[in-house]
């Protein structure tokens, strides 16, 4: 029962969080180097791709249990942004101010000398407090960046952050994979809540990117 309970909260917070976007108006011969820019990591659907064409981030996940006592999950996240990587990427790098830029990530600190980044992220559809700490340069220009989350919940974690032009505007994306031991969050809950989160943080990142 509490686990449906905060289903439905979810589903709420999902409907009253989503945020205006600021539409990119890309022409349809985009639409090929975009889904050729993701294949590596993500085939998107036609829809998907549509989606991606009108401004719209598209989040998608998936959670199972592929043994006893273990949980797998994938999540891909990708929006295009109205402005070219290299002036997108002069916020979006100072990782330091990401608590400022996300609500739910209550601290965010990063060491120039390791390039290592700590997030503590908390909310209250969140189980516990979660710390993401792994090393990503700065990103300051686009290209494909692997990282793996060194500690925390999702220990092992290995991610790619995707940063592409197309044409004058800037192709965001984060695809990752983590396999390790089950947790204490429903695969239904947990696929719906890293969806819900890649969602809204992208589409947060993006909006103030703008400023």
């Amino acid at each position: 029962m509490r686990w449906r309970f905060l289903l439905l909260t979810l589903s709420f917070f999902i409907n009253e969080n989503a945020l205006p976007q600021s539409k990119v108006n890309l022409s349809k011969s985009f639409s090929v180097p975009i889904s050729e820019e993701l294949k590596p990591f993500y085939a998107p659907s036609e829809g998907q791709i549509e989606d991606l064409l009108k401004g719209t981030v598209i989040s998608t996940s998936s959670v199972n249990t592929p043994k006893p006592k273990t949980q797998q999950m994938m999540l891909f996240v990708a929006g295009v942004h109205p402005r070219n990587c290299t002036r997108t990427m002069r916020k979006l790098s100072l990782y330091e101010n990401y608590s400022s830029y996300i609500d739910f990530i209550k601290e965010s600190k990063y060491n120039e000398q390791t390039e290592k980044i700590s997030f503590l992220m908390d909310h209250t559809l969140l189980p516990f407090p979660m710390t993401l700490s792994f090393k990503l340069p700065r990103i300051t220009k686009a290209g494909h960046y692997p990282f793996t989350f060194e500690n925390g919940f999702l220990k092992d974690l290995k991610g790619t952050i995707i940063v592409h032009d197309v044409g004058k505007f800037c192709l965001l994306g984060l695809k990752t994979d983590w396999q390790g031991p089950e947790t204490r969050i429903p695969n239904i809950i947990f696929e719906t809540f890293v969806q819900t989160v890649g969602k809204l943080g992208l589409e947060h990142l993006i909006r103030v990117s703008l400023f």
